[in-house]
Formats: C-alpha cells, structure tokens, sequence
C-alpha cells in the first residue's frame, strides 16, 4: 500500500459565508433525511456542514495522537485511549467501563508495550532494559517492579554534631547531644530526637559527656523521643550532659 502524503490540515468549508454551512440534521438517519426534507436533493449547507464535520473529526484525531475515552464507545480488546493524561489498553471488549478504576477491564499502559522515550527499549534476551541516554527530568518518580525508584537524593543526611544518615536499606543513624536532670529520678528524662525517625527506632545508646557520671543509659518510647537516665551511684542521679546514637528506620 503506498504511504500518503501529511494531510494540508485544511477544515472543508471552514471559511464559508454566513449561512452556507448546517450541522447535517440527522446524523444517524444520513441522505435518508433528504427524502423527507429537500425531495431528495441535500442543500449545499448540508453538504458543507456533512464534510466539515469529518474533516474536524479527522484532525481530533491528527492532534490527539491516541483518542479519547468515551462512555458512548463500545471498545473491542487491545483498543488503546487516553484517560486523563495516561495511555490505557482494553483487556477485553467493554463499553462505559471507566479505564481508571476498572483493572478487569483496562489496562494502564507502561514502557514494557512500546519504546517510551526519553528511554530506549533494548532486549536482553526475553528481558527489557531501559536505558536512558541523557539528563531527564521525571514528573513523577518512575516505578520499578511495582515500587519507587530509588534516588540518591533519599539517602542525604545532615553531618553536624546533631546529625543523621539514611542508609539506602532504609536504617537511618542519627546522633547528637541531650541532657539528663536529677530532677526526673527514676522516671528518667524525655528528650525529643533532633531528627524523627520516619517509622520507628529500635535502639539508642548513651554516653556521659562532662560531668563524670558513672553510667548513663536510654531507651526509645516513640519514633520521636527517648529516655534517659544519669548516674554517679547505685542509687544516685546526677545531672550529666550525654552523647546519643539512635539506630530505627
């Protein structure tokens, strides 16, 4: 079959005069209408109003690459639309099923059906891989096997005195300073961490700083506080300034 020509993009009859174009009045029915209306004879305004409609219907096409979905559609299996913005596949034949909600029905297009730039599709073997050959500026971070791909940007940390680092297996580390007062006793002192954990922490250890307490000691009650204590005796609080170091995810 030959390959066409780009079309002019020309709408027929797009700049008739006043008068000289009529949305045909009976789609469905066709030519038929003319028998009951013009005696069998379509007026040129219908005529002109019968090509502009195709041509305009043409070039939604030309301009949006893919359709649209419609409810007024019955679309057959492997039909491919647009939905907000996505490119959806029909995995079976269905009519007025929303392509965003109905997974039974509509399958949301990802890089494994077609070459999706700014990546380039290369097989290894029965196996895709994407490569990406320059800087891409991703609006939404891309997924990988049904998770978040990771970026090093997740893994910066703050490298002061009261500071923490995210480990790309998730641990998080953080360490800074607290203090204990005698005044809290066995009850201990609640100091909040100067990072929070995103979920939980698992453990925190303690060290005296400056004043010469035998024993220091601390545990986690939340994923943003711990307790602490400070001792110079089996039984006697001192007030001491501690060094902590927090493990948690």
């Amino acid at each position: 079959m030959i390959i066409q020509k780009k079309p002019d993009y020309l709408i027929f009859a797009d700049s008739a005069k006043k008068g000289e174009v009529t949305d045909f009045p009976d789609v469905s029915r066709g030519w038929g209408i003319t028998i009951d209306q013009t005696a069998s004879k379509p007026p040129m305004e219908w005529m002109n109003g019968a090509f502009n409609r195709i041509d305009k219907n043409i070039l939604y096409l030309l301009q949006q690459g893919v359709p649209e979905w419609s409810e007024l559609v019955t679309y057959p299996e492997n039909a491919i639309i647009k939905y907000n913005g996505a490119l959806y596949i029909a995995i079976v034949k269905n009519d007025n099923a929303q392509p965003s909600s109905d997974t039974s029905k509509w399958q949301r297009l990802q890089a494994d059906y077609f070459n999706a730039l700014p990546a380039q599709k290369i097989m290894n073997g029965s196996d895709p891989i994407y490569e990406v050959g320059e800087h891409v500026d991703f609006k939404e971070r891309p997924t990988v096997n049904n998770r978040d791909l990771i970026c090093s940007n997740d893994y910066t940390g703050s490298f002061n005195k009261n500071g923490y680092i995210k480990l790309p297996s998730g641990l998080v580390i953080q360490w800074g300073e607290s203090r204990y007062s005698q005044t809290a006793g066995v009850n201990g002192y609640i100091q909040s961490f100067h990072t929070a954990f995103p979920h939980t922490c698992f453990l925190v250890m303690t060290s005296d700083r400056y004043y010469g307490a035998n024993s220091t000691s601390a545990h986690p009650i939340s994923a943003s506080q711990f307790r602490c204590w400070g001792r110079c005796g089996p039984s006697e609080y001192a007030d001491t300034d501690l060094f902590y170091i927090a493990l948690g995810f």
